[in-house]
């Protein structure tokens, strides 16, 4: 019983503190799949501040194509900006790039999400989704 309700309290916390997930796998089945990964928890970043995190794609042995990255913010338009170095991920690079998240000084207080998208070459394209959070100002 005791290990039961260890369980539960587990998966309690694991819906509370959140996580960022892929939504499919990308690429195409004859020529090789990827998947975007990013920080398993929230990212906090607050007003005028500035985080980087890692997008990592992670692919399987057959897959061979180059990935163009984009970034999209939700909500648009309230002081939180995201960019992508590199914007393209190419075959033989090595398989990551830098999210920077900026929050403006006068950035809206809450939580954000952030699509970053891969679209290969050939195939189709998945995402991660990477949640944030802007405190309030003090």
């Amino acid at each position: 019983m005791k290990a039961l309700y260890t369980g539960m309290m587990v998966a309690g916390l694991a819906v509370l503190v959140g996580c960022n997930t892929s939504s499919t796998t990308g690429g195409s089945p004859g020529g090789g799949t990827f998947k975007l990964e990013g920080p398993a928890t929230s990212t906090t970043v607050k007003h005028g501040g500035t985080e980087v995190v890692d997008i990592k794609a992670n692919e399987d042995k057959n897959f061979k194509e180059d990935v163009a990255l984009s970034a999209a913010v939700d909500p648009d338009g309230k002081g939180v900006t995201a960019s992508l170095d590199p914007t393209t991920i190419k075959a033989g690079d090595p398989k990551k790039a830098k999210l920077t998240i900026k929050a403006k000084d006068e950035a809206a207080d809450g939580d954000y999400k952030i699509t970053v998208t891969g679209k290969p070459t050939k195939g189709q394209p998945t995402s991660v989704v990477i949640k944030v959070s802007v405190p309030k100002k003090k």
